[in-house]
């Protein structure tokens, strides 16, 4: 279980940088679509760091879903497990963009953020 919360935050983390990299409004504003917006997009420093955390991110979720693929009781299913599992990572998300981008969450946003967070504790631990 230590491996599946180890792996799991590792997602989180790195996910949530990659997001909180492209989440900045100068970067993403105006027109994406003309040939010189993109090559500035591809070159910039923010999104070659955020594509390398996003590209951690799907390692990560390689070496979660190996974790879960080891405890007998999860292994049947580890993949779909690890798919929920990983939306722990909207949390971060949420989180890292409250801090680093300053975007504010609805109370209801709040109340889906924790049923997701309650739904996980009793799928991950149903089966003791």
């Amino acid at each position: 279980m230590k491996d599946i919360i180890l792996w799991t935050v590792v997602f989180s983390i790195s996910t949530a940088i990659s997001i909180v990299l492209l989440g900045n409004r100068v970067l993403i504003s105006g027109n994406l679509l003309t040939v010189k917006r993109i090559m500035e997009l591809v070159f910039s420093w923010q999104f070659i760091l955020a594509m390398t955390f996003a590209l951690f991110s799907r390692f990560s979720f390689f070496l979660l879903n190996n974790a879960v693929l080891k405890v007998p009781e999860l292994a049947q299913n580890s993949t779909t497990i690890t798919t929920f599992a990983t939306a722990v990572s909207f949390i971060f998300v949420a989180a890292a963009n409250y801090i680093f981008l300053q975007e504010r969450l609805t109370l209801m946003q709040i109340l889906g953020a924790s049923i997701i967070i309650f739904g996980l504790i009793v799928m991950l631990n149903g089966n003791k």
